[in-house]
Parts: structure tokens; C-alpha cells; sequence
């Protein structure tokens, strides 16, 4: 699928980038395999386990292990081969491969909106924990999606959905997302690290992070953040979201209750511990390696990207566009999470959405962007992201779509199927939050020294056509 995306460039010099900027891609998807991130992590010498400098004793009776989110099953395979485990439970979305034995089960749950099986997971985790003992030890592996996979709730499963698919459409940013979402839970918020706390059990997390900054008590919601806020500010969060109106009245309820309640909670025994094995910053890292052995000069612009997608893509094209080191080549890499506020009824998520309005802005450019999402998934579509690069306009042009149409109807993948330049992955296995990838040839032996007149002719937008292939759109679950 990868390769058609070289070859359905028309020029070389395209095709060429359109190699560089997948190889950027994929070393970048490798430096963040959850496999060898874990492997990396930990020591297991004896009876301690080693983790970043600091050592913990294993009791008698072993080690509990939790592991929850997109990564969880190569998370959770690693830690299978090197230590002792004596019971677990792993939740994942991705019911291509289950691990079982061991004592070790797994609940394909459901992601972004939460399921019967994310609440099934969410009370073996919290049974799981109030039987620990002293001296137990408990590990638990955390990735991206681990709020909707791990779940339990007062209120019903239905409106709990309804909230969720609400919050997904508003174009909240994560961490007040996240903090609506724990003032709804009995897991999130550190409360299943404070019942394991409270029956003198020690835990540990490793984190795969997908959030900008890696603040731990955001990531997966932060079931085991030894500090957490509780959704106190929640019922706040909705209403100057003017969500507050359209909530069913269990969650209106619930979030009046979070808002008298103690607003943070923090580990006071010392006994729950947790730990970024790596995010964001690494995949940019090994990006930009990648591009420099290809001959850009590149820099990583930022892995705080952030804000509404379509807001962001120009000015950080323009930016990249007027970006002039000495070496004709350059690479551009940046990393983050942006929004989408949801305004039509069509198919596409943010890394879609962020490429799609950058499309007349690239017009005629020797330049091309990827962005794409680490972990395979965009939204509410089948594609991880897409491409864009200096012929995009003009091919648009020629079968009459409009960008800026597309755009408005929030139907991006639409738009880049129709031209056969979404990126599909399928899930990676990983998680680390979004790649944006841009390279520019200005010139050179591997350069683009023209580009064709066809690419570089300025014109409208072409005619109207908003629905190619008559796809149906799909919205449940937002375009994050």
C-alpha cells in the first residue's frame, strides 16, 4: 500500500521525496516499537527490578501485570518473555492477537468510544488490585487509548458513550478531555493505583506516552499516576464547551458531584511509581536522523504541535517554505496532537484534516508532507494520515474536487482517496501522538530542478464535488 503512494506521483522528483518521506516515516514508527521500548526499560536481576536508576524488590509471590491501550499486546508480550508474571490482564483494541496462559488474560475492549469490554476490564482491574497483598508488586503497561479500553463507571453505559462521542467531536484539546473523562470513572485519576496502594502493594507503570509534554496523569487518564486531578473542574470544561446542554442527565449529575469532590489526589505511602519509557520526541528524533542520512539538512520544529488542525497546517508550511539553510535539501519535522472541531458529516481525522489544508499552499512547491498518526488510526477513518506535495492542486483540479469544500464538511479522506494519497498502515502497534514529515528539493543532482507547468499553473478551485465514490459518511466517534 506504502509503495503506491511512491508511484502515484506523476514526476520524479515527487516520487523520490515520496520515498524519503516514508522511510522518515517508518524509522520513526521503528524507534517507538513497543517491544524493544519495554526491552529497554527494565532489568530483572534476582529478586530486583531495575527501572530508570531506581530498584524494587519482587516478592515471593511474583509479579501482577496489567497492560492497557493500543500497545499493550507487544508491550505486554515483552514483559512475558523476561519476568515472572503470576496473573494479568491485558486490554487492547486490536483483536488480531490475543495472549493467553500465563494467567494472563486479554478483553478486546473498544476505542475511542468505551464498550461492554472496556467496563469488563475496568472491574478485573479493580478486582486484580483489591486482592494484592503486601509486599506484591504490580506493573502495569500504559499506551495511548487506554481511557476508552479500561472504564468503570456509575453511570450507564449508554450515556457514557454519548459523553465520550460528544467530547471527541468538540475539538477539546486531551488533557481537558481527559479531565472530564475522570470525573465520570472509578478507575481513572490514579484511584486504581490508590486501591492497590491502600492493600500495601507496590506499583509500577510504564508509559508509552501520547500526549504532549507527557504529563503522566493524562495519559490513558491516568489510572496509576502516583498524582492526579479528579474532574473537579470538569463541569466547567463542558459548559464553555457548550456540550453542557446536550449530555444526558447521569453525566450532568455525575459531574456536579466531581465538582464538590477533592480536586487531586496525590500517593502519600510512596509506593506507586511511574515511568515514560518513551513518546513523542524519540519518533521525531529518529526522523530527522532518517532525513539527514538522506541527505536534508533538518531540524524538528517542534513536538508541542497543537491546536485545530486546519489552523495549524499553513502557517507551519510557510514557515518550512521559507526556512533557506545553505543545502538545497531540508527536512522539516514536527510532532504532536491537534484538534478538530467536527462541523460537517464526513469522514477524516486530524492528520487528514491538517494535510487537506495545506493543499493550495503546497501548489507548484518541489515539497511534500506527510502527517500521519503513530498509532494507524485518524479519526473516523480507515487511513493513519496522507501526503501532499507540490502536484496535489493539480490533480485535485483535474478530477474538479475542492479543497476547500472537503475541508468545511470535515470529509478529508475522502479527498485524499479520491487522488489514492492516504497513508493506511493498519495499526502499527505503537502510539506516540502524530509525525508531520515535510522535505523540500530546491535543487541539486537528486533535486527537483523544474517542476512541470501543469504543477506550477495557478487557477480556481475546480468544480464542485463533495462526495466522491458516494462513500457514506461514518461519525461515530469524532475525528480525533
Amino acid at each position: 500500500m506504502l509503495d503506491a503512494l511512491v508511484t502515484n506521483a506523476r514526476e520524479d522528483p515527487f516520487r523520490r521525496m515520496r520515498r524519503d518521506v516514508l522511510a522518515c516515516l517508518m524509522k520513526a514508527l521503528a524507534s517507538v516499537n513497543p517491544e524493544s521500548v519495554i526491552d529497554e526499560s527494565f532489568q530483572l536481576d534476582g529478586s530486583k527490578l531495575r527501572v530508570q536508576g531506581s530498584s524494587f524488590s519482587v516478592g515471593k509471590s511474583g509479579i501482577h501485570l496489567l497492560a492497557v491501550g493500543k500497545a499493550a499486546v507487544p508491550m505486554a508480550k515483552q514483559v512475558l518473555q523476561r519476568m515472572p508474571i503470576v496473573s494479568g490482564i491485558v486490554a487492547t483494541s486490536d483483536s488480531r492477537i490475543a495472549i493467553s496462559g500465563k494467567g494472563v488474560r486479554t478483553i478486546i475492549a473498544s476505542h475511542p468510544l468505551p464498550n461492554g469490554e472496556s467496563l469488563r476490564a475496568g472491574a478485573a482491574a479493580l478486582e486484580m488490585a483489591a486482592q494484592l497483598q503486601a509486599g506484591d508488586l504490580l506493573l502495569v503497561l500504559i499506551s495511548g487509548g487506554a481511557s476508552a479500553l479500561l472504564e468503570s463507571s456509575p453511570v450507564p453505559l449508554k450515556d457514557l458513550r454519548a459523553c465520550y462521542a460528544a467530547l471527541l467531536r468538540s475539538g477539546l484539546a486531551i488533557r481537558p478531555l481527559n479531565e472530564v473523562r475522570k470525573s465520570l470513572s472509578m478507575v481513572k485519576g490514579g484511584r486504581l493505583g490508590e486501591l492497590a496502594a491502600a492493600r500495601g502493594a507496590t506499583i509500577i507503570s510504564l508509559i508509552l506516552s501520547d500526549i504532549i509534554g507527557d504529563p503522566i496523569e493524562d495519559i490513558g487518564s491516568g489510572p496509576t499516576a502516583p498524582s492526579s486531578s479528579r474532574g473537579a473542574g470538569a463541569e466547567e470544561i463542558v459548559r464553555k464547551a457548550k456540550l453542557w446542554e446536550e449530555l444526558p442527565i447521569s453525566i450532568r449529575r455525575r459531574l456536579k458531584e466531581a465538582s464538590n469532590a477533592p480536586n487531586e489526589w496525590r500517593d502519600r505511602s510512596g509506593r506507586v511509581h511511574a515511568f515514560i519509557v518513551a513518546g513523542n520526541e524519540r519518533a521525531c528524533q529518529a526522523a530527522r536522523e532518517e532525513a539527514e542520512r538522506r541527505g536534508y539538512a533538518s531540524r524538528i520544529w517542534t513536538t508541542s504541535m497543537q491546536g485545530e488542525a486546519r489552523r495549524v497546517g499553513p502557517p507551519l508550511v510557510s514557515k518550512a517554505l521559507r526556512w533557506s539553510p545553505r543545502q538545497p535539501s531540508i527536512a522539516m519535522i514536527a510532532g504532536g496532537e491537534t484538534t478538530v472541531k467536527v462541523r460537517g458529516e464526513g469522514e477524516g481525522g486530524r492528520n487528514q484534516e491538517l494535510a487537506l489544508s495545506t493543499v493550495e499552499i503546497m501548489e507548484g512547491q518541489p515539497a511534500i508532507l506527510l502527517s500521519c498518526g503513530t498509532d494507524g488510526a485518524d479519526g473516523n477513518s480507515e487511513a493513519a494520515g496522507a501526503i501532499v506535495d507540490g502536484e496535489t492542486m493539480t490533480k485535485a483540479r483535474a478530477l474538479g474536487l475542492n479543497p476547500k469544500e472537503f475541508l468545511e464538511n470535515n470529509n478529508s479522506s475522502a479527498f485524499f482517496e479520491a487522488l489514492n494519497d492516504r497513508v493506511v498502515t493498519g495499526p502499527t502497534g505503537t502510539n506516540v501522538a502524530d509525525l508531520l514529515v515535510f522535505l523540500m528539493r530546491r535543487s541539486g543532482p537528486r533535486g527537483p530542478d523544474r517542476i512541470s507547468r501543469s504543477a506550477r499553473t495557478p487557477g480556481t478551485s475546480g468544480t464542485r464535488r463533495s462526495h466522491p465514490r458516494g462513500r457514506p459518511a461514518r461519525k461515530s466517534g469524532g475525528h480525533r
